[in-house]
């Protein structure tokens, strides 16, 4: 996929200079990982917003998924949280939704038909009304809140496409 100026922000499978990319197709921060391994037949990119895409003081998450199927496509903002900063992420990913510069990236996919989804990377949970509140407050529906810790599987979100 051609992201145009923003291809520098493409996490790569060798010599990555964004810190977030931990692989070709996986963000990692502070022992958080998560991944998305396209099937035969599509292609995705990990994209660094936070410090890369995005390089102001405004709220922004940590990366997105841009991944393209046969026929349908999706965009997977997605943040990186501690246990104690879930509330926070909900923010962040309602906020970078409205941004131009995530606006400029959708259209890079114009040729399909793009579902937008949000997910939350972190090491606690919350419960489903406090999540469902959140949601309601941000105006943003967060597809799930997956759990990783630095022992445990790396989490992927091919199961949520």
């Amino acid at each position: 996929m051609n992201l145009g100026r923003y291809q520098h922000c493409v996490c790569t499978r060798l010599d990555n200079t964004q810190p977030l990319c931990a692989a070709e197709l996986t963000f990692s921060e502070r022992g958080k990982q998560v991944r998305l391994t396209p099937k035969a037949g599509e292609t995705a990119v990990a994209v660094v917003l936070d410090g890369c895409v995005m390089t102001d003081n405004q709220l922004k998450c940590d990366g997105l998924f841009l991944w393209k199927g046969r026929r349908t496509a999706a965009a997977v903002l997605v943040e990186l949280k501690g246990a104690g900063d879930i509330r926070h992420a909900f923010e962040q990913l309602a906020h970078a939704r409205t941004r131009a510069e995530y606006q400029e990236l959708l259209q890079s996919m114009e040729d399909h038909q793009v579902r937008e989804m949000a997910v939350i990377v972190s090491n606690g949970q919350l419960s489903k009304p406090e999540k469902e509140r959140l949601e309601a407050h941000y105006d943003i529906r967060v597809k799930t809140i997956l759990h990783s810790e630095a022992s445990t599987p790396i989490p992927e979100l091919r199961d949520y496409l």
